[in-house]
């Protein structure tokens, strides 16, 4: 079993972060001017590296926008690692480090595998969105922390 961790992305991760995004849909990379997301992501020290092994193997975007509460905005993992629990151990680990009470995160209607993966590492379904992807709402999922760091 490999070891999973993060490690905060840094400027020369760029482009390795960027390949991921555009590896898993290149349209939606750049229709959504996701390299420029990545780049503040990183800049503001809330994009994180997925590594097995210490072999970068995917990323994610973390931060407190959403109503000041953790917010994981993107996770995308390398396509041979998913469906073997490393996104809900990345999940985990992003859940572990969040300085508030509650994470939240979304997913598309059509993306089953989020779905499981947020279920099975104790996120609850907040509800939906119509409207922002045509006949693909979006669905809110939160997860409460025990932690004695939290401050909301």
């Amino acid at each position: 079993m490999e070891t999973i961790s993060l490690r905060k992305a840094t400027i020369e991760d760029k482009a390795l972060v960027v390949d991921f995004d555009y590896s898993l849909d290149a349209v939606e990379h750049i229709e959504l001017k996701r390299e420029e997301k990545i780049t503040k992501a990183i800049l503001g020290e809330e994009c994180f590296i997925i590594l097995a092994d210490n072999r970068a193997i995917g990323f994610a975007i973390f931060d407190y926008r959403f109503f000041d509460l953790g917010w994981i905005e993107l996770i995308i993992l390398d396509e041979k690692y998913r469906g073997k629990g490393i996104g809900g151990q990345a999940i985990d680990l992003i859940c572990k480090q969040c300085k508030t009470n509650k994470v939240f995160t979304s997913t598309n209607s059509s993306n089953i595998q989020m779905q499981k993966a947020l279920s099975k590492v104790g996120f609850s379904f907040a509800g939906e969105i119509i409207g922002l992807d045509d006949g693909d709402p979006e669905l809110f999922y939160y997860k409460k922390i025990n932690t004695k760091k939290a401050k909301n």
